[in-house]
């Protein structure tokens, strides 16, 4: 939200490669901005939470969906015009698997589970709304299939607006907040191309969010038997002091280690490569080996009203290949096993 204001006020034209990195670095170390813009951040989530499912989420998803893959389109058009884009996509769609690691598969199932918002029970969450005539399977794919084309309209976006400028790829918040903002600036229309990035940066942010604050209040609703209000005021004001405590340690915070991480690493370290993946084991171990065949059944043929040829590879995979091959990236990303 931050670099979305800077970039309607202008603050991020007309700098030096080091100027960006300044700029970074500068409101990484103001305490008070990083925790305002985190609390405005999650009020708007608030705001969404606090009307539900289908006048909240399911209204704010319907809109900006729609925007934020016409965006996608305009810039990934935008960036294979740039001179020299060849050598972006050359790099995206031409990997080196020497550089494949059990720790390097470790990273991308995490990122994987987190964009797929499996292992934390979100899919399960928003499929517990579906009525007994949704398609299950048929949905799945289409989630799946979805979120692949936007990671790959992304590193489209990306690898070669960054090769067309001679820049180094990177990852993570220097190529988001360093490099991609001077290269907006080197592009005609670059303060419109600046905004709009940003904006579907800040699309995307939310809609994360808001989908994985709908665990704990379902929780507070269902399990509690909270109202919707309670329990939103209750899961922003946990995700306010969690969220502050992230901010708080890339400045006042951060001679503060846990197990040799800060606090925004160490939350990051355990979400991503622990939590998730031992969540889509366990769920997948409990689907496979604990919930009675006849409900699996009837939820994957819809009570019987569907015919999927694909039951049985289904059953096999959710039963032996999903669980054994999560725990041996799982075991191999930590360390615990080796070859």
């Amino acid at each position: 939200m931050e670099y979305l204001y800077q970039s309607i006020v202008g603050g991020l034209s007309g700098h030096t490669a080091q100027e960006y990195a300044e700029i970074f670095s500068g409101f990484t170390a103001s305490p008070y901005r990083s925790v305002i813009w985190t609390t405005l951040f999650l009020m708007l989530n608030f705001l969404v939470l606090r009307r539900g499912i289908e006048k909240g989420i399911e209204r704010l998803s319907n809109i900006m969906m729609p925007i934020l893959f016409v965006i996608l389109i305009v810039f990934c058009v935008n960036s294979l015009l740039l001179p020299d884009s060849s050598k972006g996509l050359n790099f995206l769609f031409n990997p080196d698997f020497t550089k494949i690691t059990p720790k390097i598969v470790l990273g991308a199932m995490g990122q994987a589970f987190f964009s797929l918002s499996l292992g934390l029970t979100c899919l399960l969450t928003y499929a517990s709304y579906f009525s007994d005539k949704t398609p299950i399977v048929r949905s799945a794919t289409i989630v799946a299939i979805l979120d692949t084309i936007v990671a790959i309209l992304s590193g489209i976006i990306i690898f070669p607006a960054v090769f067309s400028f001679g820049l180094e790829p990177a990852a993570g918040p220097k190529l988001v907040f360093e490099i991609l903002p001077g290269i907006f600036q080197q592009i005609p229309g670059g303060y419109f191309w600046s905004i709009a990035f940003f904006l579907l940066l800040f699309f995307v942010s939310i809609t994360s969010t808001i989908s994985m604050s709908e665990i704990s209040i379902a929780y507070f609703v269902e399990v509690r038997k909270m109202s919707r209000e309670k329990a939103t005021i209750i899961n922003t004001m946990i995700a306010l002091l969690f969220g502050s405590l992230c901010a708080l340690s890339f400045n006042v915070l951060g001679d503060f280690k846990f197990f040799g991480m800060t606090l925004f690493e160490f939350f990051d370290y355990i979400s991503s490569n622990i939590l998730l993946p031992l969540g889509g084991l366990l769920l997948a171990l409990f689907v496979g080996w604990i919930v009675d065949r006849k409900i699996v059944d009837e939820q994957l043929t819809d009570f019987g009203e569907r015919r999927i040829t694909l039951k049985y590879p289904i059953y096999f995979c959710i039963r032996f290949v999903a669980p054994v091959c999560i725990l041996l990236i799982f075991l191999f990303g930590l360390g615990l096993l080796k070859f």
